[in-house]
C-alpha cells in the first residue's frame, strides 16, 4: 500500500488575479521600489533594471487566471498544499461606509488608474535613458523590456476597476480551486466589520455572525469550504471592532485559525478619515475609540499612509488586548511583525507567542536573506511550546516585487534553514495549525 505523500505548506499566499483585484495590482505596482532611489543611481548600478524585470515578472502573473497562478506557485516553489488568503479591499477606498460610498470608492479606483498611466509613461522614459547609458547586448534586452511593458501596460489600461461583485468572484474562484485540488488548496476567507452582509446586529445589542461562519468546512460549524479567516486591519478597522470580537469568540471554541497581516509595510487605506470601533494605538497606548478617526496621511503616493495605519490601527499591542481575552485563539500574526525601522514589533510578537498558547507567526515575505537569518535565531532560541508555533509563507506573487522569482525566494529559505527546521515550519506546525488530521 502507498504511503500518504507528506504535505509541505505555504501558509501564507495569494492566488487573486486581474479579475476580481486588478486595481490592486496597479497600487502595488505603483508603490513598488521602482521610485526608491533616484535616476543616476539606477544609472550607476545594476539594479535598475532588476527592479525593472520584477515589475514585468509581478504583472505577467497578475495577468493570469487562478489556476495558471497556483500552477506557477507548485512549480517554482516548494510546497504541495497551499493557503491562499483572500483580499478585502473594497472599504479600504474612499467613501466605505458613506451612502454614496460605491460612487467615491469608483472614483478612487481611477485615481488609482491614472497615477499607474503616469507611471508606465516615466518607466518607458527611465528604459529610454539606461539604454542610453548601456551597451549592446543590454540595449536588446532592455528593448525586449520595453516591448514586454507595453503590453503590459495596455492590458492594465483595459482592466475593469468598477465591479460591484469583484470580491464575491474571488470567492468563488478560490472554492473551485479548492475543488479541484481537495486538501491542496486551503483558502482563507477575507473579513472587514464593515462589509454588508458579514453579520446581523440584534436589537438587544448582540451580534450574529453566522454569515461568517457558515462559509467554514462543517468540521469547524460551517456549511462551506474555507479553512480559516484572514484579517487586514489596516484596510481601515481595529483587531478590537465588536464584530471581530464576536468572530474570535466563536473562532477559540471551534479551533478555527486566523492570519492577521502584522507588519510594517503591505497595504493601507486611502481614506483621510474612517469610522472605527474598538481600540486604537495612540502615544504609545492602547485607548478605546468609537467614532471619527482622521488621519495626516492618506494620498495614494504618501509612503507615510501605511506606517501611520499600521501604527494606529494593527501595533502588536492591539493585538495583545485580543489574545487578552482570548489566550487560545489560533491567530497568526503574519510576516513576524517585520519593519524597516527596527525589531520592536518582532520582539513583542515573540514576547506574547510565549504568553499566549493561541498566538503564531509567519515568515512570510521576508526577501533578504539576512533579516531571514534574524528570524531563524529567534525559532532556534524558542522553547519547544513556541518554536511550535512559528510556519513557512511566501507571500507569493506579491513578494515578486522584491526579488528575482520565487526560485530565489526558496533558495534564501533552504539555505538559512536547515531540513529537520524546514520540516518543522512547512509540515508539523502548519498541519497544527490548520488543524489537518
Amino acid at each position: 500500500m502507498k504511503e500518504p505523500e507528506i504535505l509541505t505548506i505555504d501558509a501564507h499566499c495569494h492566488l487573486f488575479n486581474h479579475e476580481v483585484l486588478s486595481w490592486r495590482l496597479l497600487a502595488d505596482f505603483i508603490l513598488s521600489r521602482i521610485r526608491r532611489r533616484g535616476m543616476q543611481a539606477r544609472l550607476e548600478t545594476a539594479g535598475g533594471i532588476g527592479e525593472l524585470k520584477r515589475i514585468i515578472r509581478f504583472f505577467r502573473t497578475g495577468l493570469m487566471d487562478t489556476e495558471d497562478i497556483y500552477g506557477k506557485l507548485l512549480a517554482e516553489g516548494a510546497c504541495n498544499a497551499v493557503v491562499p488568503l483572500m483580499f478585502d479591499l473594497d472599504y479600504c477606498m474612499k467613501g466605505a461606509g458613506y451612502s454614496n460610498g460605491f460612487r467615491r470608492r469608483k472614483a478612487c479606483k481611477k485615481n488609482i488608474k491614472r497615477a499607474a498611466r503616469q507611471e508606465w509613461a516615466a518607466l518607458r522614459k527611465e528604459l529610454d535613458e539606461l539604454a542610453a547609458h548601456a551597451g549592446r547586448r543590454e540595449r536588446r534586452e532592455l528593448g525586449e523590456m520595453k516591448q514586454a511593458l507595453r503590453r503590459l501596460s495596455g492590458k492594465t489600461e483595459r482592466l475593469s476597476l468598477g465591479k460591484r461583485d469583484a470580491f464575491r468572484m474571488q470567492e468563488e474562484a478560490l472554492l473551485k480551486l479548492a475543488a479541484a485540488h481537495p486538501g491542496r488548496v486551503l483558502p482563507f476567507y477575507a473579513v472587514d466589520p464593515r462589509r454588508p452582509g458579514n453579520c446581523m446586529h440584534g436589537p438587544d445589542g448582540t451580534i450574529d455572525i453566522s454569515p461568517l461562519t457558515d462559509r467554514l468546512l462543517p468540521r469547524l460549524g460551517g456549511k462551506g469550504g474555507f479553512y480559516g479567516f484572514k484579517l487586514y486591519c489596516p484596510n481601515g478597522y481595529s483587531p478590537t471592532d465588536p464584530v471581530l470580537m464576536a468572530l474570535y469568540e466563536y473562532c477559540e471554541r471551534h479551533g478555527v485559525p486566523l492570519t492577521a497581516h502584522c507588519s510594517g509595510g503591505g497595504f493601507a487605506s486611502f481614506s483621510p478619515s474612517i469610522m472605527v470601533h474598538g481600540h486604537v494605538y495612540r502615544n504609545g497606548e492602547v485607548v478605546p475609540h468609537d467614532g471619527v478617526l482622521e488621519f495626516r496621511h492618506y494620498r495614494l503616493t504618501d509612503k507615510l499612509r501605511v506606517k501611520e495605519k499600521a501604527e494606529l490601527l494593527n501595533h502588536p499591542r492591539l493585538w495583545k488586548k485580543v489574545m487578552e481575552a482570548f489566550p487560545r485563539l489560533r491567530l497568526n500574526l503574519a510576516h513576524f511583525g517585520c519593519r524597516d525601522e527596527g525589531m520592536e514589533w518582532t520582539e513583542l510578537i515573540y514576547g506574547m507567542m510565549e504568553q499566549f498558547p493561541g498566538l503564531h507567526t509567519d515568515l512570510s515575505c521576508i526577501t533578504e536573506a539576512p533579516r531571514l537569518r534574524e528570524m531563524r535565531e529567534y525559532f532556534l532560541k524558542a522553547p519547544e511550546q513556541v518554536r511550535r508555533k512559528f510556519l513557512f509563507g511566501s507571500d507569493f506573487y506579491l513578494n515578486l516585487l522584491f526579488l528575482d522569482g520565487m526560485k530565489v525566494y526558496m533558495e534564501n529559505f533552504r539555505n538559512t534553514f536547515t531540513e529537520q527546521e524546514r520540516h518543522e515550519l512547512m509540515t508539523a506546525n502548519p498541519s497544527e495549525f490548520l488543524g489537518l488530521p
